[in-house]
């Protein structure tokens, strides 16, 4: 039986993800939401801390990517505050999947400014996943390219690019014309100034609205062949998509557990009835399923993460990083829910979080 219990390296950076989360990302929900986006200063800071850069010590990162630990993280973000930490993951995808599909040449230039010490923290990445038509499932993925005198012909629509509107590399997952499932996956880099290339800015969202976000639609878009990352159809591709709704997993997972531990502090302390709240069945059993839905969304993520690091066959991971990307944003919808309802009339307000966290959660399909 595998063992999903944390290393005493792998513990330490947890628990400097969570004191980051609780300290800044946590206190800065509401603000980062006004403005739209993370703040500066707390990418810096977490630009220095490494969590930021999980890129080859060559490259001027803070070491190699380990899916579980990163994992670790991204739940720790999410406990914070799921908006900022969508922010922070949505960058990083771009150059991740570079340093996954990418040749050596595409790797440097693209991953090094990330690791710059001055500039680095104002970097950002994206990774065009899911479509009109589908969520984040690699079968759904429509848009298309065909070779034509050496180029590329685009065409296809994307939704919910996180920094899609402003970001280095804009990567963009699609497949050749003719193939579907994992087969003739490809990831290429679009520079948005291109004929047949459209962009929208995502306006009145929802939730997620402290991470920007824009909608791509291709028309016949011509694109060179150098802007594809690596060999048409690699593998590497599929291990960033896995990897993405790994790590969108593990957000999720901690917008659960954030809703679950606040609710159940509220529960504990409200009086109706000469008694706290916590006390009757009706709010002790919906705490209880929030928290077993939780642990079971929890073990499918590390589950896929040690997939992903064992590098099991791809068609499998991509099974089991769909199935844990999927059940993790079901519980986090509904413990956030939960929360708001188990608060009544107060989860309805600014004055606590829970409304912000349910609108987040919704966003996250």
């Amino acid at each position: 039986m595998l063992n999903f219990a944390p290393t005493e390296e792998q513990e330490e950076i947890r628990q400097l993800a969570q004191s980051v989360a609780i300290e800044q990302l946590r206190l800065q929900g509401r603000s980062a939401e006004k403005r739209g986006d993370i703040s500066p200063e707390l990418m810096k800071t977490l630009t220095q801390t490494g969590l930021t850069t999980p890129f080859p010590e060559e490259y001027g990162g803070s070491g190699a990517l380990e899916a579980l630990t990163y994992t670790l993280i991204a739940e720790e973000l999410g406990f914070g505050d799921g908006a900022q930490a969508m922010n922070i993951i949505g960058s990083l995808m771009g150059p991740l999947t570079v340093l996954l599909a990418g040749d050596t040449n595409q790797q440097h230039h693209y991953i090094a400014p990330f690791c710059d010490a001055q500039q680095g923290h104002l970097q950002r990445g994206s990774l065009a996943f899911a479509e009109r038509t589908g969520g984040y499932s690699v079968g759904e993925i429509s848009a298309t390219i065909r070779s034509q005198d050496g180029d590329y012909i685009l065409n296809g629509r994307k939704r919910d690019v996180l920094h899609g509107e402003r970001s280095s590399p804009r990567v963009v997952l699609v497949r050749i014309e003719g193939t579907s499932g994992t087969e003739g996956l490809c990831a290429l880099m679009v520079p948005l100034d291109g004929a047949g290339v459209r962009i929208n800015h995502d306006e009145g969202k929802l939730g997620l609205i402290a991470a920007p976000s824009a909608s791509f639609a291709f028309e016949n878009a011509t694109v060179s062949a150098t802007c594809v990352l690596g060999k048409p159809g690699n593998s590497g591709v599929i291990r960033s998509a896995t990897l993405y709704n790994i790590l969108r997993a593990g957000v999720a997972c901690g917008m659960a557990r954030a809703a679950l531990e606040y609710a159940k502090d509220y529960a504990k302390g409200r009086i109706a009835f000469g008694r706290p709240i916590v006390s009757y069945q009706g709010i002790a059993f919906m705490i209880a399923e929030m928290a077993m839905k939780l642990d079971a969304a929890r073990l499918l993520t590390w589950s896929a993460a040690t997939s992903w690091e064992r590098g099991f066959d791809n068609t499998a991971l991509v099974q089991e990083a769909e199935a844990a990307q999927f059940q993790s944003v079901k519980i986090a919808k509904s413990a956030t829910i939960d929360a708001v309802q188990i608060l009544g009339g107060a989860g309805f307000i600014q004055d606590h979080p829970v409304e912000m966290w349910m609108r987040n959660a919704a966003v996250m399909e």
